[in-house]
């Protein structure tokens, strides 16, 4: 599976936004990670309506937003997700998420579950004909800085082995604590797409490239 790599916008501050999404452009990131917590599910709140806008018209590159809220299907109305972004959510944060996987797709979106540490992987089989993507939280959510949980990678490889299991040929992600050194071990389990924040490529606009550039050669190893 290719390597996908995308950096979490959360991370960047505001006036960060434009030049970073330049340099995500030229090194032709695979998408742009835009996470939405609602204060109640997790103990956090962003990003906004008028952040994901803000985004869109900056630039082409594909946004994943993953919603980390109670009745994920309000948010997505809020933010009107655009066709040929991906949504990915919790599937335990929804009375129907096999619904909301219908329904994401038939907005010309790709649909994504979300595991936490906690979630059992069977969610995946109920609605495996559905999934374009996982996301594996390799922390819990809510906020960035936490250390893998170290169960992650056997976890990701659970994931994997199940939908092999189904013949689904898809991406995993994963999120948390991608560090370079983290992000081997999740390889190695199974992951092919990767979040990543301050820990790996996005310390300074002025090193970015070369961040990027090492990153992504340590996972091409």
């Amino acid at each position: 599976m290719q390597i996908k790599i995308s950096p979490s916008i959360m991370c960047c501050r505001v006036e960060e936004f434009k030049p970073y999404i330049r340099l995500f452009e030229k090194v032709k990131l695979d998408s742009i990670h835009f996470d939405v917590m609602d204060g109640h599910y997790v103990k956090n709140v962003m990003l906004g309506t008028t952040d994901y806008q803000d985004i869109k018209r900056l630039t082409d590159l594909p946004v994943d937003l993953h919603f980390m809220s109670y009745r994920p299907e309000e948010f997505i109305e809020y933010y009107q997700v655009q066709k040929g972004d991906r949504v990915c959510f919790h599937p335990e944060t929804t009375a129907q998420p096999y619904r909301l996987l219908q329904s994401v797709k038939d907005r010309g979106c790709s649909a994504g579950l979300v595991l936490n540490p906690g979630t059992p992987v069977s969610y995946i089989e109920e609605c495996v004909e559905l999934v374009d993507y996982i996301m594996v939280m390799t922390v819990n959510p809510g906020f960035a800085g936490q250390k893998m949980v170290p169960t992650a990678p056997d976890k990701i490889t659970r994931i994997v082995n199940l939908l092999r299991q189904h013949g689904k040929q898809i991406d995993v992600f994963v999120d948390g604590n991608t560090t370079p050194e983290n992000s081997i071990k999740m390889r190695d389990a199974g992951a092919n797409g990767f979040v990543v924040g301050t820990s790996s490529i996005l310390k300074s606009l002025d090193t970015f490239e070369e961040d990027y550039s090492r990153y992504y050669q340590h996972l091409k190893q």
